[in-house]
């Protein structure tokens, strides 16, 4: 048993520098040696062992990635087109356009207009200085217990912390950490305005049950305090979330009668990105209030 779980340790610390190097490597040519050097094995059997780890094939993660990233200078930067389908490693704008429209629904063009209020230098997933508000989202109050989670570290740009999760996953599931009742989370610790991109720090969680967690393990722990929140629940792309954090901080909350409490914003992911279209998805943003 103690050598089949260090051979189980030794090819998922070997999957996880695949990730790793996904997330790194946005840019460049991802083809399957490569990938299989990185993970120290064989190009013949790296495909079927990446696929069993993560629950998906390789070519299905890396397209994600790159769209994703794509998205996210969309909204924040003003490249072209063609600079940025060199940046996620498209060989035309073509191939690009037909790519993302496949995955987001809507053409780059239509993503960016219709996103063309976002301020083109936002550099974080949080709000910007911009005074307008161009939306009104429900803000729901509740109390909660004490949530505890583990996690992975994150530090850099919060819309790069899917490389957390995905490393995330792929640890807990091989441990019996994740099943149909498992939450997840992301905790996001600084304020984008005051500190430098680069040094951001965020943490990808999921609920666990303590009882069941290995004597060694190499999560981090944390435990959300029962309490008090106010929460918005947002339905789109990841990219667009700084939308309802701009109107909550900066409309929101100065004519409310809440004080936030200490402790960071918390958002809950209610859909799963692999299966559900950008559009689509949930999140539930939380703040703890005094």
């Amino acid at each position: 048993m103690k050598h089949k779980l260090s051979t189980q340790h030794y090819y998922e610390a070997r999957m996880l520098r695949v990730i790793d190097y996904l997330y790194e490597h946005a840019d460049t040519e991802l083809d399957v040696n490569t990938l299989a050097d990185i993970a120290c094995m064989s190009a013949y059997h790296f495909h079927r062992i990446y696929r069993e780890y993560a629950g998906e094939t390789i070519n299905v993660t890396v397209r994600r990635m790159r769209m994703l990233k794509a998205a996210t200078y969309l909204v924040r930067s003003d490249l072209s087109q063609q600079q940025i389908a060199k940046q996620v490693c498209y060989g035309s704008v073509e191939a690009f356009n037909r790519a993302f429209t496949k995955h987001y629904g809507e053409t780059p063009n239509q993503y960016r207009q219709l996103r063309a209020y976002s301020a083109s230098d936002v550099t974080a997933l949080y709000p910007t200085s911009s005074k307008e508000y161009h939306s009104m989202y429900p803000v729901e109050q509740q109390s909660i217990e004490n949530i505890e989670l583990i996690g992975i570290n994150h530090v850099g740009d919060y819309m790069q912390i899917g490389q957390a999760f995905e490393k995330l996953s792929l640890m807990a599931t091989k441990v019996d950490l994740i099943d149909q009742n498992t939450r997840f989370f992301g905790i996001y610790f600084d304020d984008p305005e005051s500190v430098p991109q680069a040094q951001l720090k965020s943490m990808a969680c999921i609920t666990v049950d303590k009882s069941k967690l290995p004597t060694q393990h190499e999560f981090e722990q944390l435990t959300i305090p029962a309490g008090n929140t106010v929460s918005i629940l947002f339905k789109g792309d990841y990219t667009e979330l700084e939308k309802p954090y701009n109107w909550l901080y900066g409309q929101w909350l100065p004519q409310s009668q809440f004080e936030l409490a200490d402790f960071p914003p918390f958002e809950e992911y209610l859909n799963d990105l692999k299966d559900t279209a950008p559009q689509d998805l949930l999140t539930r943003i939380n703040f703890l209030v005094a």
